[in-house]
């Protein structure tokens, strides 16, 4: 079986990056329309943009995926619901989704709609990608934060698409499990809701004083990766992006589209230092990290000094001229008027380059800077004015609404011509064939000249204004026939035409039946207390019985980690001990699952294992062990709970994003990244305790100074529906 070819998947936060993702080669872009999307504060598109830039992307045979990816309450599922039926209508490719409730809404009412499962449903493992395909996905972006030989263990079991990120920023926590942005925020700043405000970028200091960007990771780059990534199997190759300039998105689709071709054609390719520095004058941050493709980086996964885009080194200042806004630089590559430097002196100094004079033994004199600077200090180009003008002029005439396109779909044409006849022209492209003919036109007999094979090819090779050229063109001829060749531009002007309508109509669908009125589903959650435990040893030294006498409750749950239960089989009165596997349970509690599975069956086989993960639900549903719904699985709204009902999950807690700050603290991050730190302070004093799993693999970010106030605990457990936590790290 010939293998499928792998999928190059661009960003468009508008209309502009649109084109230039599509004019430089990209196979399928994903984009954003006006609601449910997490990038919210990209350009985005209007409804009317998105049916057109449909259009113009399935007539260049580029596939178009739309972001429903955020969480939605429940007054917003039936918006959200009218909202994919039109995506459904216009003939959208796919929705990436992160909401398990609104997955399975989608599934009700649009069941041949493709699902793609967003890398914010934290799915990093075959278990998850297997479950992941069994509720509905046909497609799986994984985490971030996995290894090439992890990615290829789940590709090669061929369970569903595979989609990988490859280039662009990375996340510090694993996606969907950041409740960072939105508790600084008062609420109101959540990633999972479209408003991520980067704290990850902002400086921190450690518990020495030490200042620095501790959260902040350089950027993605795994163009010399692609072909192991292909070769194992992967689907579909991400470019992260849909904040990024249009010029970016050229660049890197450019680059990655080249080296792709390359690998397709002759199995290995070299990336040239030329695109190397391409890649890094479009935006780096310090540099790239291949991520965790290799394995885990450490600190080297950090962004440095800086968390922006820091340019590429080109020099280092002399002197300033006295008196004046200019500088002379020693540079090591080249500059020229229009590009945009930094200098990193004491304070960033930096200005578009609008001065530049040669001075003597290879120093340059530029302005205006400025923000005063010191010999020595290094000198950053950060924008390129040619590589910057290069790279609109591949898209800039393009585009939905352009005049001139470079992206052409190759067509097969084979023209008739009998004399007494009307001449036929058949179109056809991959499966789809068309055929043009014209009644009021004959072919007659040459009286002077008949008509040449040559001006005949070169009529039909006249495709412009259309997203089609003329690849291979057939001609049966009547010996010495005619015809003007003003028909013959006619007809292939119809063919064309009726080309483009029939690949217009596959992508529509039709309209979809939605009730007006989409009533939540009346659930029952199991009201209860809980204290939530991070570590062992502090479930062997807390004091229930404080709570237990406030509140008059004769039982609590203890959530304690699986390995803890597995090695300590703690017990105390009154106590329910749940043992859980962590909302991400990637590297050592994997491995220790995967290899004791039947023995950790038959230890939870009463209690029951609470996951907050779509990884290893599964496996022990079907041993009929009682499975609880934990807080990673983001159960947001009605639906959701419904869904994990429906899966024969116990829901009994709901997402974080539904946790208010005076109830307590919470993880706010988890990551594969180790902090040397204890102990974080932000701008505003705000202290952050650094906190490992029990297998000591993943770190964890608290707030100090928010724990649960028990008056506040009272409060909550007489207004309770549901499980009340306490969550001590």
């Amino acid at each position: 079986m010939e293998k499928k070819k792998t999928e190059l998947l661009a960003p468009a936060g508008g209309i502009r990056q649109l084109a230039a993702a599509v004019e430089n080669g990209a196979d399928a872009v994903y984009l954003g329309g006006p609601l449910f999307n997490a990038r919210i504060n990209a350009d985005n598109f209007t409804e009317q943009e998105l049916r057109d830039s449909i259009q113009y992307a399935h007539l260049r045979n580029v596939k178009v995926y739309v972001t429903l990816n955020t969480l939605v309450k429940d007054e917003e599922m039936l918006p959200a619901l009218r909202y994919a039926a039109k995506l459904h209508e216009m003939g959208a490719d796919a929705l990436i989704l992160q909401d398990l409730g609104l997955a399975s809404q989608i599934r009700r009412f649009m069941p041949e709609f493709p699902l793609h499962l967003s890398t914010q449903g934290s799915v990093y493992n075959l278990s998850g990608v297997k479950m992941a395909e069994s509720i509905g996905f046909s497609r799986v972006v994984l985490a971030r934060e996995l290894s090439l030989e992890e990615i290829q263990r789940i590709t090669s079991a061929g369970v569903c698409d595979i989609e990988v990120f490859v280039h662009g920023a990375l996340c510090m926590c694993y996606s969907g499990q950041c409740q960072m942005s939105r508790m600084l925020g008062d609420g109101k700043r959540s990633g999972n809701r479209g408003l991520c405000a980067q704290p990850c970028r902002l400086p921190y200091k450690d518990q020495h004083g030490r200042t620095f960007y501790a959260l902040s990771p350089k950027d993605l780059c795994a163009v010399d990766h692609i072909g192991k990534l292909a070769d194992a199997g992967v689907s579909s190759l991400k470019i992260e992006g849909r904040m990024k300039f249009p010029e970016y998105v050229a660049a890197v689709v450019r680059i990655y589209r080249k080296y792709l071709d390359l690998h397709d054609a002759q199995g290995s390719y070299q990336v040239t230092d030329q695109d190397r520095q391409v890649l890094a004058q479009i935006f780096n941050r310090g540099d790239f990290t291949s991520g965790y493709l290799l394995g885990n980086p450490e600190s080297a996964i950090l962004s440095g000094e800086l968390p922006k885009h820091q340019g590429v080194y080109i020099g280092k200042v002399i002197r300033s001229a006295k008196g004046k806004d200019l500088v002379d630089v020693q540079l090591e590559k080249e500059l020229e008027l229009g590009d945009g430097v930094e200098i990193r002196s004491k304070k960033l100094a930096g200005n578009v380059v609008t001065y530049l004079e040669p001075q003597d033994k290879g120093v340059v004199r530029i302005g205006d800077i400025k923000t005063p600077v010191e010999r020595g200090d290094r000198i950053y180009r950060l924008t390129s004015r040619s590589l910057m003008k290069e790279l609109r002029q591949s898209y800039e005439e393009g585009g939905p609404y352009g005049s001139k396109h470079r992206r052409k779909v190759p067509v097969d044409m084979c023209l008739k011509a009998q004399v007494g006849k009307s001449p036929v022209l058949t179109v056809s492209e991959g499966q789809m064939t068309v055929t043009a003919t014209d009644r009021e036109i004959f072919v007659e007999q040459a009286r002077k000249r008949p008509l040449d094979r040559d001006r005949v090819q070169q009529q039909m090779r006249k495709t412009g204004g259309t997203p089609f050229r003329a690849e291979r063109i057939s001609l049966e001829l009547a010996e010495d026939c005619s015809m003007p060749i003003s028909k013959l531009n006619h007809l292939r002007r119809q063919a064309l035409r009726q080309l483009a309508e029939e690949k217009q109509k596959m992508g529509t669908r039709e309209k979809v039946k939605l009730p007006d009125v989409l009533t939540p589903p009346s659930l029952e959650l199991d009201k209860g207390l809980a204290v939530y435990f991070y570590q062992g040893k502090t479930f062997e030294t807390w004091n229930f019985q404080n709570i237990m006498d406030l509140l008059d409750v004769k039982q609590v749950r203890a959530y304690v980690p699986l390995r803890f239960f597995m090695e300590r089989s703690p017990k105390k009165a009154g106590i329910k001990v749940i043992p859980y596997i962590l909302n991400v349970s990637k590297g050592k509690l994997d491995d220790y699952i995967e290899k004791n599975l039947e023995q950790i069956t038959e230890a939870v086989k009463e209690c029951g294992i609470a996951i907050g993960n779509l990884g290893w639900m599964k496996e022990f549903l079907l041993r009929k062990v009682p499975v609880y719904a934990d807080y990673g699985l983001n159960l947001y709204n009605s639906w959701a709970i419904k869904w994990a009902a429906e899966q024969g999950v116990l829901p009994v807690a709901l997402s974080h994003e539904l946790w208010q700050a005076e109830n307590g603290t919470i993880p706010l991050m988890i990551s594969e990244h180790l902090p040397s730190a204890g102990t974080l302070m932000d701008r505003k004093n705000q202290v952050y305790k650094i906190v490992y799993n029990y297998e000591e693999d993943k770190s964890m970010i608290f707030m100090e100074h928010r724990q649960c106030r028990f008056q506040t605990l009272k409060a909550r457990w007489e207004n309770a529906q549901q499980e009340i936590r306490i969550y001590v790290p």
